[in-house]
């Protein structure tokens, strides 16, 4: 008798433990079918329109730069200020009606974010802004599944770390930031069309000294903190430029030195770990550091109405 129900429990356990990995693996898999459905219905607007991939030539003209930052990028950044500033808020309240309200909220911002940046494109001659508009739709598609299947609870701070370490946020913030180095992508491709002196590319992540680093251009050097952001996750309000100005203020103010600091990433370290960057950084040095450089007449690199 003992025998037989020690088979049972066995069998029970073995048929849990199969329930448990069916479940995982239909989750992921969820994923990435959200995403894959973002992509097949956008390309298939794209091809309605009668042109596709094949017939990119990489223009990367400046005109295509600013279109695109009002009509896909500006809507991303304001959705991203406003989703880190709500998971903030998530985070320090102790009321379950305001975190349920909060949550519904932040899936109708994705949705609504999503129907701006859902146009037909427009970027036929630009293949890295085409894809960067791809992947920022794929990332407000998995946001607002991410806020939309998560229960609220009293605790804001369990609710917001749930919402965080969920695989549906994890691959919104990948493509997100993913989106943010196509398009420093496309404006060093555009810089490098504009003076001979900028590359095309950025160039292999790789340790970059400070004498490397001074040497430059600034879109290569934007394009390369955006490659960072990638690949470490850091999904913020501020953006590239503003930790490209933060570094240059450090070497030239004699910071870095003082600080034992004498390469980009170990700066970029320090300054995510400390809190030091705030939005907006590279207006404070713009003047001061870049008057001379070669870059597109974009809104968040003149004014500071940008949002």
């Amino acid at each position: 008798m003992s025998q037989r129900n020690s088979r049972t429990q066995m069998l029970y356990t073995l048929f849990f433990l199969f329930f448990l990995i069916c479940a995982f693996a239909a989750f992921f898999t969820g994923v990435k079918v959200g995403a894959d459905k973002t992509e097949a219905k956008y390309e298939q607007q794209k091809s309605s329109n009668g042109y596709g991939l094949e017939e990119f030539t990489g223009s990367y003209q400046q005109k295509d730069l600013v279109t695109f930052y009002h009509n896909v990028f500006l809507p991303y950044r304001e959705f991203k200020q406003n989703w880190n500033t709500q998971v903030d808020k998530l985070a320090r309240s102790t009321d379950a009606r305001v975190n349920a309200a909060a949550m519904k909220n932040l899936s109708l911002l994705a949705d609504k974010q999503y129907e701006r940046v859902n146009q037909d494109s427009i970027f036929s001659d630009s293949p890295l802004l085409h894809q960067s508009q791809l992947n920022i739709l794929k990332s407000l598609t998995l946001f607002s599944k991410a806020s939309g299947e998560i229960s609220a609870s009293a605790s804001g701070a369990e609710t917001a770390k749930l919402l965080k370490n969920d695989p549906y946020t994890a691959g919104a913030v990948k493509f997100g930031l993913l989106a943010q180095k196509n398009f420093y992508d496309s404006m060093l491709k555009w810089g490098s069309k504009t003076n001979q002196k900028i590359p095309s590319d950025a160039g292999e992540l790789k340790t970059m000294s400070f004498i490397q680093w001074k040497k430059m251009p600034l879109l290569q050097k934007n394009a390369s903190i955006a490659d960072m952001m990638l690949n470490r996750g850091i999904f913020a309000a501020y953006d590239p430029q503003d930790i490209t100005a933060k570094i240059d203020d450090l070497i030239h103010s004699g910071t870095a030195s003082s600080l034992n600091l004498t390469d980009v990433q170990s700066s970029v370290t320090l300054l995510i770990s400390t809190g030091a960057i705030q939005v907006e950084d590279f207006m404070k040095w713009r003047e001061q550091y870049y008057s001379k450089e070669t870059i597109p007449q974009l809104p968040f690199f003149m004014n500071r109405t940008s949002y």
